[in-house]
């Protein structure tokens, strides 16, 4: 935490701030090591940071094309900022220093009823009324491996463990409020976990080294099932037997950024139909959410949406700054509000000569009005992203920071100018950004 008037940093100096890449002790005997796969099921592990995926699917779509009201119109270049002096940065995780982001607010006043899991080296459950902090019991994983993702499953929680090194494996316990146990410790990369959040089938997404272009694999939590996808499908969201993925080129999955949504039937092993074309995507509260091209400064930016429990698939117009990417987003309960990183726009050149971008915000887009709104007293340096997650009755959304030592949580509703600091600090280093769960009022 930085005083009050430590305002607009940028980058200066610009160590390492990738994962390390270094031998580390094993936390769990007889785990095998292996080579860790970044390729095509990369990209889906920032989709869900913001929260559960959940998709029901059913044969009859809809489609709507509608404009939805102007939102607050790009900023114009002369409102560019030029680049400020250094970031300050503290070592994190696996030995490297990480770049931190700035937090100017105030504390929280008000009750909240919001209750959360973060994980870490641990999985703790946080209220951030009684701003009490509980780590899950019999849960402390060795050093170099740490939680990086938890998804629900029927009344409790499963926690993706991932290590610093690249070959490590990694491997899935299932957190109960008295307990936890290892469900799943594979050979092959675990690189993301996908549930519908209801029925409380969890899918642990298994991938190989992408340059043996092997298929993913979906293992079904607890079991029994196991799925092998077809070569090129990328995982997004599950929903009982239905699957959507990226159908993606053998091009696009060296660097799958983009690819045709379609359907897949995990029962049949069948295909289903395509839904469309997306670039930025997010997936979360029973929707996906994604653009298919770049936002532009000459029209208006096209927000695709497609619901999970229904199929109906809706395109509306907003205007957004060039910037916007909605990947990695948190969508409110009631579908009605995103919320997500938005790069800032600098003066000048785009990145320095170590290809450090600019810093980015939290912003909130009004699904319904198009207004988006900025998360003032939050800012991310361009290496690092928050964990984004909206309560369960959606009222507050929870923003929570990789800071010196832990994870600080913040929080925000509509019509605030800033975020408020919670009071609550995880006492956890983090491997990226802090994976938080919203668990029940």
């Amino acid at each position: 935490m930085l005083p009050e008037e430590y305002d607009e940093p940028s980058p200066a100096d610009h160590g390492d701030t990738g994962r390390a890449r270094r031998a580390g002790p094993g936390w769990l005997t007889g785990l095998a090591r292996h080579r860790r796969a970044r390729g095509a099921a990369a990209a889906l592990a920032c989709v869900v940071a913001g929260g559960f995926m959940a998709v029901a699917v059913t044969s009859e779509r809809s489609a709507v094309r509608t404009a939805a009201p102007a939102a607050q119109p790009p900023a114009p270049a002369s409102s560019a900022v030029a680049a400020p002096g250094p970031w300050p940065r503290a070592p994190g995780a696996c030995g490297i220093q990480r770049y931190l982001p700035i937090v100017t607010t105030a504390p929280l006043r008000a009750s909240t009823g919001v209750r959360i899991q973060v994980g870490g080296q641990s999985v703790h459950t946080a209220d951030l009324d009684a701003k009490s902090v509980t780590a899950a019991p019999g849960l402390q994983l060795s050093s170099g491996h740490f939680v990086s993702q938890l998804a629900p499953g029927n009344g409790l929680s499963y926690a993706l463990v991932q290590g610093c090194e690249s070959t490590e494996t990694s491997s899935v316990l299932r957190v109960n409020t008295d307990s936890s146990s290892l469900v799943l410790a594979s050979d092959r990369h675990i690189e993301t976990l996908l549930t519908d959040g209801r029925n409380g089938v969890v899918w642990a997404v298994q991938v190989a080294d992408i340059a043996t272009d092997e298929p993913i694999t979906l293992v079904q939590l607890p079991g029994p099932g196991v799925v092998r996808l077809p070569v090129g499908l990328s995982p997004v969201a599950v929903w009982g037997n239905q699957l959507i993925a990226l159908a993606t080129t053998a091009g696009e999955r060296r660097s799958p950024s983009s690819g045709t949504l379609v359907r897949y039937d995990l029962s049949t092993r069948r295909m289903g139909p395509r839904i469309g074309r997306a670039s930025s995507l997010t997936a979360d509260a029973g929707m996906l959410l994604w653009i298919d091209q770049p936002c532009s400064l000459v029209a208006a930016c096209a927000v695709h949406s497609y619901d999970l429990a229904t199929g109906a698939l809706r395109v509306r117009e907003y205007t957004l700054p060039v910037e916007t990417s909605l990947t990695g987003g948190a969508i409110s309960p009631d579908g009605a509000r995103v919320a997500f990183a938005l790069e800032r726009v600098y003066e000048g050149q785009r990145v320095d000569a170590d290809g450090f971008g600019p810093p980015s915000d939290v912003a909130v887009l009004n699904l319904d009005t198009g207004a988006l709104e900025k998360v003032g007293g939050v800012k991310l340096p361009a290496t690092e992203k928050a964990g984004l997650t909206f309560s369960s009755r959606g009222d507050w959304l929870v923003i929570a920071l990789n800071q010196r030592h832990g994870a600080e949580v913040l929080v925000w509703r509509q019509g605030q100018t800033r975020a408020l600091r919670s009071g609550v600090r995880i006492p956890d280093q983090m491997l990226e950004a802090p994976p938080v769960l919203a668990l029940s009022s």
